[in-house]
């Protein structure tokens, strides 16, 4: 089941950002800082309850079993150059690795794309980690593509980490 998030959600979307990290960059970022997540989980939860009591973020989350398994955030581009577009962002999009590949992830997508369209937002874009192979996957089977030349770094537990952007090039509800 999807349906938007709730303050009361805050924990649980927290917990998923952490294990889902934890699960999909093991090979990406080193093991000492992915463990050490789990205690960034209160201040993710009252960033959570913050942000979603406002309005700031809209999230939806998935439910298996009545247990929050993925979430996702939408809204306008952050990025200047794709925000004059018309253009919404996927800020985060995030399942525990034991729904991968079950729907979950394609569910709370088109959940997302769904508000977008709402919103009258006619592109779309993302940030991926270039070498997350798995997540690339499924946003090319998305229709989106990457902006060629918008790589940028940031760095997470003393490793470099290179981000490209990816675009939906037009919205559509399918």
């Amino acid at each position: 089941m999807i349906r938007h998030a709730s303050p009361a959600d805050a924990r649980a979307i927290a917990q998923v950002h952490i294990s889902s990290w934890q699960q999909a960059y093991r090979d990406l970022m080193p093991a000492d800082y992915l463990n050490s997540l789990g205690a960034t989980l209160a201040r993710r939860e009252s960033f959570w309850i913050s942000s979603i009591e406002s309005g700031e973020s809209n999230v939806w989350v998935a439910q298996v079993n009545k247990q929050v398994v993925g979430w996702i955030s939408v809204g306008a581009s952050r990025d200047e150059d794709a925000a004059a577009d018309n253009t919404g962002e996927v800020m985060a999009l995030y399942v525990e690795a034991e729904h991968w590949q079950t729907g979950v992830g394609l569910a709370l997508w088109n959940a997302g794309l769904q508000f977008l369209t709402e919103q009258g937002f006619q592109h779309l874009t993302l940030w991926v980690l270039a070498r997350n192979k798995r997540a690339i996957r499924f946003y090319r089977r998305a229709g989106c593509v990457e902006d060629t030349g918008s790589e940028r770094t940031l760095e997470r537990g003393g490793v470099k980490l290179v981000e490209v952007r990816y675009r939906l090039p037009c919205i559509r509800l399918g």
